[in-house]
């Protein structure tokens, strides 16, 4: 199959990667946003900071959701808006230490996306991006080659 792996050898070379940057980041998302409610928000109606806490993982969803997919799909830049989103949870969290959030809570949530990034940039995450690039340009030849008969 010019030079692809069969999809068995593949997954079990790259899945565990591309799954632990995903829960990562579902993870850092969580805690990002479970802090925020218990420290940018902690004036706020318990009502209000539960709307806000829905709407900001639903967009958070969104775009992990677009990013990965991207990824599947073979696309390059949507390591860059996983990478945005991680960097993103980190920031969030980063200056929370002056509330003294309980430090497990804190440290994990400082923790995760930090190992996200660097399940993101590891070498088995690049090769797997390559390849699925590879895959997304063989397929887009075949298609241009069915369109041309």
């Amino acid at each position: 199959m010019n030079g692809f792996p069969d999809l068995g050898s593949f997954l079990a070379r790259y899945f565990p990667v591309f799954m632990g940057t995903i829960f990562m980041a579902i993870f850092s998302g969580a805690g990002a946003v479970s802090l925020a409610g218990v420290t940018y928000l902690r004036g706020v109606d318990l009502s209000l900071k539960a709307d806000y806490s829905v709407l900001a993982i639903l967009v958070l969803v969104a775009v992990l959701v677009v990013g990965n997919v991207m990824i599947a799909r073979g696309y390059p830049w949507a390591a860059r808006l996983v990478a945005g989103y991680l960097l993103g949870c980190l920031l969030c969290v980063v200056p929370m230490i002056q509330y003294h959030p309980h430090m497990l809570v804190y440290c994990s949530t400082v923790v995760f996306p930090l190992l996200g990034l660097l399940l993101l940039n590891s070498k088995r995450h690049r090769e797997m991006r390559q390849k699925l690039l590879e895959v997304r340009q063989l397929r887009q030849a075949v298609i241009a080659k069915r369109k041309a008969r």
